[in-house]
């Protein structure tokens, strides 16, 4: 099930999404060719991925601090995803064994998480990136996709069990 609340004010995902867009390039990973995210089709995905342990501790504290619950899953773990402009996410399916999932949008009109009803890829549904909106869904089986960006993009993933 697909779900979205607003989670934060505009003004803390801006100061977070400040802070993260500071960080030294040395800090994101290149998922293209590390640990990249392959389509069902065998495409990889264009975007960049920082994890928790490897964020200053001030970062890392802030996002511990505005993790969203969702009611009978313990959080586990979080990554930040960071999409440049015109890159994005094949249709895929997660294969971490995390139960759940809990997008926080950092910004708004930078582009849009996109599912498909009962996994038929005809049949696609967008939702619009909101600053400081959470999409939370708790189907492992989810094909979903990021489409090319409208500009860079920053989206904390946390993962539940």
């Amino acid at each position: 099930m697909i779900s979205r609340c607003q989670h934060l004010e505009s003004n803390v995902a801006a100061n977070i999404r400040a802070q993260l867009i500071a960080l030294d390039t040395a800090y994101w990973r290149d998922r293209r060719s590390h640990k990249p995210n392959v389509g069902l089709n065998g495409e990889v995905g264009h975007y960049f991925s920082c994890g928790r342990e490897s964020v200053p501790q001030e970062i890392r504290q802030l996002i511990d601090d505005t993790a969203p619950n969702f009611f009978g899953y313990d959080l586990e773990d979080w990554v930040v995803n960071k999409t440049p402009t015109q890159g994005g996410m094949p249709p895929h399916i997660d294969n971490e064994g995390y139960l759940a999932v809990a997008l926080l949008c950092l910004q708004s009109g930078s582009g849009c998480f996109e599912w498909y009803h009962g996994n038929d890829l005809s049949k696609p549904e967008q939702i619009p990136d909101e600053s400081g909106q959470v999409i939370r869904f708790d189907q492992v089986d989810l094909i979903h996709a990021v489409p090319p960006t409208h500009s860079e993009r920053y989206v904390i993933v946390f993962l539940y069990r």
